[in-house]
């Protein structure tokens, strides 16, 4: 059995299941749809059961597979003393670590899983990306004036709101009128006829590409959304997925989606998510992604398989 941990509304999961399901059982367990599971842990395994009455018991599990962890709604606002909400979803989403560390110590995690060489956070990220491939100049600063020169954009390190519901898009700004009293991440902006995005799985890579020319939004995920961005299969040179291969075996990760930008002189290394999405780069499978996903689940979790009962 493969035990699933994603939430209800995540359309890449949708995407992946109908190539999963022939292979393996697969509990699926919706985190933001908690209050509808029951379970019962403890030092000789855990148990879980869906609104169906189907049950996952730790013995039967093979690999644990993560998507994502987002409840509904994704953000609340929390006081300062705390609230019963932000209380609730901490218990539960210490449950869903705990089962992830279980899997890890058992070898169980598929795709997703720590690197043994520590947090791959943005800053260590463009250090080990110098090795590999070009990176535009970048700089988190608080309390002191901006040094990239006039044209630059600014980022988030992470995807928290901001409030009322928004978050920190990918912007052009003028650095003279930087209020130095927030924490900004910075980056010179780059000139690109293509932004290229790459989903490494396991020493495979897949990439696709998007023009830039025209593009009203500065952010490549607002542009995609509303629909702005057109991306298409595309192809790296042999020495660039060489280069990618190289950079993802000294992170230690098994999966990441990596962006860069595609200019004359090659590619120019943006940033990479150890979980981001991507079954939007080949929703029909026809270029195998799809397939190379759920190959990569099932090699772990057929190392895990029960032992068939000995004869007498």
């Amino acid at each position: 059995m493969i035990l699933l941990l994603t939430n209800s509304r995540d359309v890449t999961t949708d995407i992946l299941l109908p190539y999963l399901t022939p292979r393996a059982e697969v509990f699926r367990f919706n985190i933001d749809l908690w209050r509808d599971y029951h379970w019962r842990i403890g030092t000789d395994g855990y148990e879980l059961s869906d609104p169906t009455g189907r049950t996952c018991r730790e013995e039967q599990v093979g690999a644990v597979y993560e998507r994502k962890v987002m409840f509904d709604p994704p953000d609340i606002d929390v006081p300062a003393k705390g609230s019963e909400d932000s209380w609730l979803r901490a218990e539960v989403l210490a449950i869903w670590s705990g089962i992830k560390d279980l899997a890890m110590g058992a070898g169980k995690l598929a795709l997703i899983h720590p690197s043994a060489t520590g947090s791959w956070y943005k800053m260590r990220q463009m250090r080990l990306a110098r090795k590999y491939f070009p990176v535009l100049p970048w700089e988190m600063i608080h309390g002191v004036p901006p040094q990239l020169g006039p044209s630059v954009v600014c980022k988030a390190n992470t995807g928290a709101p901001m409030g009322s519901g928004f978050c920190f898009n990918v912007n052009r700004v003028d650095p003279q009128r930087i209020d130095t009293n927030f924490p900004w991440f910075l980056q010179v902006a780059g000139e690109a006829e293509y932004e290229v995005t790459v989903a490494y799985i396991a020493g495979r890579v897949f990439a696709s590409r998007m023009r830039r020319s025209g593009l009203k939004s500065n952010d490549s995920r607002q542009a995609t959304v509303n629909g702005e961005a057109q991306w298409e299969p595309c192809e790296l040179a042999a020495d660039e997925n060489e280069r990618v291969c190289a950079l993802m075996r000294e992170t230690g990760l098994s999966f990441s989606r990596l962006d860069f930008l595609r200019t004359d002189k090659g590619l120019t290394f943006l940033e990479l998510n150890p979980n981001g999405q991507f079954a939007w780069m080949d929703i029909k499978n026809e270029r195998g992604m799809l397939t190379v996903i759920v190959d990569e689940i099932m090699r772990v979790h057929d190392l895990h398989l029960p032992s068939p009962p000995q004869r007498s």
